[in-house]
């Protein structure tokens, strides 16, 4: 018999009830040595256990933050109480939460895309919306959940439904005492020199296991479940892109996500006074400023090709504007402008074709929704090859996609960097909706330099958690993909 068995049977030999709170205390065992002491004698029929179930109370990590601060609609109700607030000055998740909620429970009215509080908003701003109060509450004391829950509390079903609250049940002893047999097996020892419970190096040396043999174990017994490690869906998306693309012979690249404006937007045509290089669309920074450019060549034939397209003047300062790189295609237009370099240089024949893919976070000014963040990933490819065409971007787009399981088709569309441009979309199932994915073009000869016609460049600039969005049934939003609540990561199924 174990030494834990024999302290909690030496603690109940009186063969009366004992608490469990007593009994642990008295036997001078700690308590995982504790429960499992009684799980073995109790199994054995050594003891009478007395379980009772309850429940317990606790705040997630989004509630802990919202109790401290305050709840996403309240934000939103405190932000428009001066007068109308324009839907599209909200930019976080947090404040598409808050207006989701408002919206349900009356607190707001919309009118041509204003947001003003009705009379039930302008009472919950002043008193605090039921939900807020309550969390509040509980976060004071948990045991105030099973006081607010008497009251049948909608507030209270909305915590837990919004994954604000959580409710664990769980079995606890409330009593133990000693059988007959039990008494007995303490009186005699139950063999406990002739059952070993734990291997040691000693043990194994002196061949004593030979005599005494092992203690059975019970692998039914039930234990608090513990998380299984989970990969997060982002990373595991990123994998599976990974593998598709060196599946088709693809080589990975990577760079820079702080990047001169010249990578971003004047190495791929964009004009300097075009909307998308405005502080609405892109992050500029202000340390550092500038970044200059070292790759004079490049600069002085981008700078040619600016100048004959569109017209008027290219500043060399616009181009060395620090900012977070809006696409990946940054990545493509270095490894490609160092490419067809070699391709021309005397002496260097590098096979056609090159084919190159990337994956990495890209940054936008954007308005949240459902399937868009101002933070996300993108996939990027290009193919430098002779006699490309659509049809070969096609084929390359289907072949990713279907991998994927995704069904994609194409339209016509204008990016100042490829001509002929399309945007492919794939079908979504949960929304019976074609969600567009991505752009996709042949590079225009302006920005290659390309010198023989028959070289060309396909390439294509997808975001990576739509994918996401459309594969897996349970996530309603790319923004959940980046929520801190870890329980929403252990409690999502495989997919």
């Amino acid at each position: 018999m174990h030494r834990y068995e024999t302290a909690l049977l030496g603690t109940l030999k009186e063969g009366v009830w004992t608490e469990a709170s007593d009994a642990t205390a008295r036997s001078g065992l700690g308590r995982e040595s504790f429960l499992w002491a009684i799980e073995n004698l109790y199994a054995s029929g050594y003891i009478e256990v007395r379980k009772v179930d309850h429940e317990t109370v606790e705040l997630t990590q989004e509630g802990k933050e919202y109790a401290a601060s305050e709840m996403p609609e309240e934000s939103l109700l405190r932000r428009a109480r001066n007068g109308r607030l324009g839907i599209s000055e909200m930019r976080n998740p947090r404040e598409q939460i808050g207006l989701q909620w408002a919206r349900k429970k009356n607190l707001i009215s919309i009118d041509r895309g204003a947001i003003e509080l009705t009379k039930e908003g302008r009472s919950a701003l002043e008193k605090g919306t039921e939900e807020g109060n309550a969390l509040r509450l509980i976060a004071k004391s948990p045991d105030n959940y099973f006081e607010l829950a008497k009251s049948d509390s909608q507030a209270i079903v909305n915590l837990v439904k919004r994954g604000l609250v959580a409710i664990r049940k769980k079995s606890e002893v409330a009593a133990i005492t000693i059988t007959e047999k039990g008494s007995r097996a303490f009186a005699e020892g139950a063999g406990s020199e002739n059952k070993i419970d734990a291997l040691s190096k000693e043990i194994i040396a002196n061949e004593s296991w030979k005599e005494k043999g092992f203690r059975p174990y019970d692998v039914s017994l039930k234990i608090e479940p513990e998380p299984v490690a989970m990969m997060h869906p982002v990373r595991k998306t990123i994998n599976e892109l990974e593998r598709i693309y060196l599946s088709l012979g693809f080589t990975q690249v990577s760079g820079p996500i702080i990047e001169p404006a010249f990578w971003v937007f004047d190495s791929l045509f964009v004009p300097q006074d075009h909307p998308a290089r405005e502080m609405q669309d892109t992050f500029y920074l202000s340390n550092p400023e500038k970044i200059s450019i070292s790759e004079e060549e490049s600069v002085q034939r981008i700078k040619k090709a600016h100048l004959g397209s569109w017209g008027g003047s290219w500043a060399p300062e616009y181009a060395e504007q620090a900012l977070l790189r809006t696409h990946t295609t940054n990545i493509s237009v270095r490894q490609m402008n160092t490419t067809i370099r070699r391709l021309f240089a005397e002496g260097e024949k590098p096979e056609l074709p090159v084919k190159l893919f990337s994956v990495g976070r890209v940054f936008r000014n954007e308005n949240i929704d459902y399937r868009h963040l101002t933070d996300f990933y993108q996939h990027e490819g290009i193919v430098i090859g002779r006699d490309l065409t659509f049809a070969n971007l096609f084929s390359i787009l289907i072949s990713i996609y279907d991998q994927l399981g995704m069904e994609i088709r194409f339209k016509p569309a204008y990016f100042p960097f490829v001509e002929p441009g399309v945007e492919f979309y794939a079908y979504s199932d949960k929304t019976k909706e074609w969600i567009e994915m991505g752009g996709a073009g042949m590079i225009r000869r302006e920005i290659t330099g390309m010198p023989r016609k028959n070289i060309s460049v396909l390439a294509w600039g997808p975001g990576l958690e739509r994918i996401m969005l459309l594969k897996d049934p349970s996530v309603k939003s790319i923004a959940e993909l980046y929520n801190s609540d870890i329980g929403w990561l252990r409690r999502r199924k495989r997919v």
